[in-house]
């Protein structure tokens, strides 16, 4: 079956899905790989904004001397927004002074800063941050996901942590950013099933090209070989058209053993004639073209210029119409009609009689038949059809 549709030019529709299916996968998976990394470059602009932000507050706390830790949270932190997914941490040592609000202080306050920063991306984050050096990582607390942006700065000869950690859910669910990423999904999606689909309508389309062209070939195959069965038949036709052969009288036996056995060609009628000593068989049979049909068998003897017609299907008063037809210098001779095979025999005897019982004998194979002259034939048709 695939060497067939391979020799015939057929697409294989199930392959066509396979390798498509693989090539769409592939495109999907770098579609991916590529959104990934055009959320981790947002994410990565959001965490250096943020950094900004930081150093920005860092900046605050030491633009003045000799307060302490309550009133740098009370002035400050305190007064800045935060909420469940963006949030202050600030610390000294290892102990945590402001997480969040004033309620979630109160919860962490006698804890270490190991206590809140419990997964190890977080612990690593705050264990490597550097003195007055802002700096970001992504990392998980409660089973989120935060960008973390924190310094180390010495103030009034002490070491503190400030921290703000933004969940990623935040900036990647923003509005305009989701609209932008649901477009290029959608705009990805209709790419792609084109991509899937239209090699697959193409396939099958083609598919039934060839089906088309291999039906027509067929078609004309069928069509070419009745063609030439017609032609066979109508060169046979022509070889053996009565109007166009003339036989020698050698030929008569075997056309009457033939219609014997026939008895549908009955009756038949003999029609005898002697033409002019002027006349030839051209110029006679020539004549009279016309008037002889496919059903008029002609025999002639050139030498005692006898020519004879055999009409099958043909009564008497057909023949004798004929008869009246005929052109040229000719004598009638005789006009018999035999009405069943039992009496062809005795019907062509009298008739041969009638004729002088020529012997039949000819130099021309009696196989083959003779043709009129076809320039004094056409001459005497394009005169039949002018009269």
């Amino acid at each position: 079956m695939k060497n067939t549709k391979r020799k015939s030019g057929l697409i294989s529709i199930p392959l066509i899905l396979i390798v498509m299916l693989i090539v769409v996968t592939a495109f999907v998976a770098l579609t991916y790989f590529e959104m990934q990394r055009y959320e981790d470059g947002i994410l990565d602009v959001c965490a250096t904004q943020q950094d900004s932000y930081v150093q920005l507050v860092i900046d605050q706390i030491n633009l003045k001397e000799n307060r302490t830790d309550q009133e740098i949270i009370e002035s400050i932190l305190s007064t800045l927004d935060s909420s469940s997914n963006r949030y202050w941490t600030f610390s000294k040592d290892q102990t945590m002074l402001y997480v969040k609000d004033a309620l979630e202080t109160n919860r962490y306050q006698a804890l270490t800063a190991n206590s809140y920063y419990t997964t190890d991306s977080s612990m690593d984050f705050i264990s490597n941050l550097e003195l007055n050096k802002v700096k970001h990582e992504r990392i998980f607390l409660d089973n989120k996901e935060y960008i973390a942006s924190g310094a180390l700065f010495d103030y009034e000869g002490e070491q503190y942590r400030i921290c703000l950690l933004t969940n990623t859910t935040v900036l990647l669910d923003n509005n305009k950013f989701l609209g932008s990423k649901m477009e290029l999904i959608i705009i990805f999606v209709v790419v792609y099933s084109a991509v899937f689909v239209l090699p697959i309508i193409l396939a099958i389309v083609n598919n039934k090209n060839k089906k088309k062209v291999f039906s027509t070939e067929a078609d004309l195959k069928n069509a070419n070989d009745v063609i030439e069965v017609l032609n066979e038949r109508l060169v046979k036709d022509e070889i053996y058209d009565n109007r166009l052969n003339l036989f020698n009288f050698t030929a008569i036996d075997k056309f009457l053993e033939e219609y014997k056995k026939q008895a549908k060609a009955f009756p038949i009628s003999f029609i005898a004639f002697k033409y002019g000593q002027k006349e030839t068989v051209s110029n006679f049979f020539g004549a009279n073209c016309i008037l002889f049909g496919k059903r008029d068998i002609k025999f002639y003897d050139g030498k005692n210029h006898l020519a004879l017609i055999m009409s099958v299907k043909c009564d008497n008063e057909k023949a004798k119409e004929i008869a009246k037809k005929v052109k040229a210098d000719a004598e009638l001779l005789s006009l018999e009609t035999a009405r069943s095979r039992l009496d062809l025999k005795m019907i062509y005897d009298r008739t041969m009689r009638a004729m002088g019982n020529p012997e039949i004998v000819s130099p021309i194979s009696s196989d083959k038949p003779m043709r009129p002259d076809s320039r004094t034939e056409s001459r005497y048709r394009s005169k039949e059809n002018k009269s």
